[in-house]
């Protein structure tokens, strides 16, 4: 399904793009079981197979409602050249998968040999990161909220960058027991 949704940037308010809306079947998703939900402040439910999306891009899944996932992700050992360039692209493809929308992305380089820190700033949160080529380790942030999957990008960041080693943690920010 495709729609018109506000790119949310400050600096062109009103701004719409299309934006395409898709939920694919993923393994790890359970599909929600049916429930009348009875939301307290009357949001708008947009109805999805795994999750349901709420005006304000809420989730709800199993009887809770949540802002979005957070991963945490470290990953050592990397197979990477240590470029902007290629950081860029990896992040990139990571955002196309997950299904957010990219608003800005910047990157900066500390020296010619040292790290890269930077942001991709998304309609639906952000991610961040943080290189130590030194230590041949990367720190990702990854938040997002709305009808997006997080977990698609940290497997598109874990399978460009080829970790021999890999931390993650995912954190469900906002989390509250919807009241029925």
């Amino acid at each position: 399904m495709a729609e018109l949704v506000d790119a949310g940037d400050s600096k062109s308010p009103g701004f719409r793009s299309l934006r395409v809306q898709v939920s694919p079947a993923l393994p790890d998703l359970e599909i929600m079981m049916e429930h009348s939900f009875k939301i307290k402040d009357n949001f708008k439910l947009e109805k999805k197979a795994s999750k349901v999306i709420t005006e304000d891009h809420f989730i709800i899944e199993k009887e809770m409602t949540y802002a979005g996932q957070h991963i945490i992700l470290d990953l050592w050992n990397v197979q990477f050249d240590n470029k902007v360039t290629t950081l860029e692209e990896i992040i990139k493809a990571a955002i196309i998968v997950s299904k957010a929308m990219l608003l800005h992305i910047h990157l900066h380089r500390f020296g010619k040999s040292q790290g890269i820190s930077g942001v991709a700033l998304l309609a639906e949160s952000h991610i961040s990161v943080h290189t130590w080529p030194e230590r041949d380790y990367i720190a990702f942030d990854i938040f997002m909220c709305g009808d997006t999957f997080p977990n698609l990008a940290a497997n598109s960041l874990v399978k460009a960058l080829k970790p021999a080693k890999k931390d993650i943690h995912i954190l469900k920010r906002g989390k509250k027991k919807i009241e029925y």
